[in-house]
């Protein structure tokens, strides 16, 4: 009575060979590619520690040397590696404590606010590195506050940056509580410096305070999204800056509690990076990416067969990025040609 049924399951274990074969085979040019580049400089280290508000004048300094170090910064770039926190002479503007009070007189924080915030971060970062008409023009500004509605915007876009321009992005970590570094990336896909269609699996993260332990720490995506909150790199809820921007045209305030009105980076996720080339920069500082396994290389055409017909050409650009909520304004006051020794208010705690 089960002959009738036996052709059925001849064929049916047919196919499933067929399938499993198949399946099995090897893709070929399909196989992903990883792509990882770490810009990580032990030299280029320093920690905040015993301040506790100094996490943006640190990573500060870690992202200029990481820059001196790696002869990133092009023919204007001025900072030479350093790492002294609090020099007993006057006239040295360059240790940490001279770094954050200049943030402090060029951020957005309140007058209660403790450390710097975003915007005083990216100020340093611009004047130590290239000087005033980088901090102050915003088209000749190496290092940019950027605001992103996603966490995937956010962390591909501090990936596109390590990769395009072969310098550290920072991060405002712990929901904006505290200034991290990202120096480097492990992502499946394509080239992260000519493409946004790659998926981030890990990121290698400095924390200036040194009790965290978190040094060219490798985070998975999973952990720096969703894991222990300082290694989260949570939407940004500070509500403590509530000035704008005076080195960007347009008015808003950077950060402050939605029943005070609208704000640039508020429930955004944010990162200070690189938005440009410094001016006679190589494109690839060392280290340059390493791709495993490399990718596959199309055949030779066929001279026998006949060209295709073109079609129309489709741009190969990144993903939109997420708009970063303007930021502002009034004509800024030009810096001093010494770090000031006054501080102004103060943001993003570590």
């Amino acid at each position: 009575m089960s002959h009738p049924r036996r052709p059925f399951r001849v064929a049916s274990l047919a196919l499933a060979l067929l399938l499993g074969w198949a399946w099995a085979a090897p893709s070929g040019g399909l196989a992903t590619t990883t792509w990882s580049r770490n810009l990580f400089a032990s030299k280029a280290m320093v920690f905040q520690d015993p301040d506790p508000t100094a996490c943006t004048a640190a990573t500060a300094m870690i992202i200029l040397n990481t820059i001196a170090i790696r002869h990133a910064g092009g023919t204007g770039f001025h900072w030479t590696t350093y790492t002294v926190k609090d020099s007993p002479k006057p006239a040295n503007v360059r240790d940490m404590s001279s770094i954050l009070a200049f943030a402090r007189a060029h951020d957005t924080l309140s007058a209660k606010g403790k450390g710097s915030d975003s915007h005083g971060w990216r100020s340093a970062i611009n004047y130590y590195g290239w000087g005033t008409a980088a901090m102050q023009d915003a088209s000749k500004r190496i290092y940019e506050t950027l605001a992103y509605r996603t966490y995937d915007g956010a962390v591909h876009a501090a990936v596109r940056a390590i990769a395009r321009f072969g310098m550290p992005v920072g991060i405002a970590g712990m929901a904006g509580e505290h200034a991290q570094v990202i120096t480097g990336y492990v992502v499946d896909g394509a080239n992260p410096a000519t493409s946004d269609a790659f998926t981030v699996r890990y990121v290698y993260l400095t924390d200036p305070l040194k009790l965290q332990g978190h040094v060219n720490y490798r985070v998975s995506n999973a952990t720096l999204k969703g894991g222990a909150f300082a290694l989260r790199f949570a939407a940004y809820r500070e509500t403590d800056s509530p000035k704008d921007d005076p080195y960007t045209a347009g008015w808003i305030r950077s950060s402050v509690s939605p029943t005070v009105g609208t704000s640039k980076w508020y429930r955004r996720w944010v990162i200070v990076a690189p938005v440009r080339l410094p001016p006679g920069a190589t494109p690839t500082p060392t280290p340059p990416p390493t791709a495993s396994p490399p990718p596959a290389t199309p055949p030779p055409p066929d001279p026998t067969t006949p060209p295709p017909t073109p079609a129309p050409s489709a741009t190969d650009e990144p993903t939109p990025e997420p708009t970063a909520t303007p930021t502002a304004q009034d004509p800024a006051t030009p810096a001093p040609t010494v770090a000031p020794s006054s501080s102004q208010d103060a943001p993003v705690a570590p």
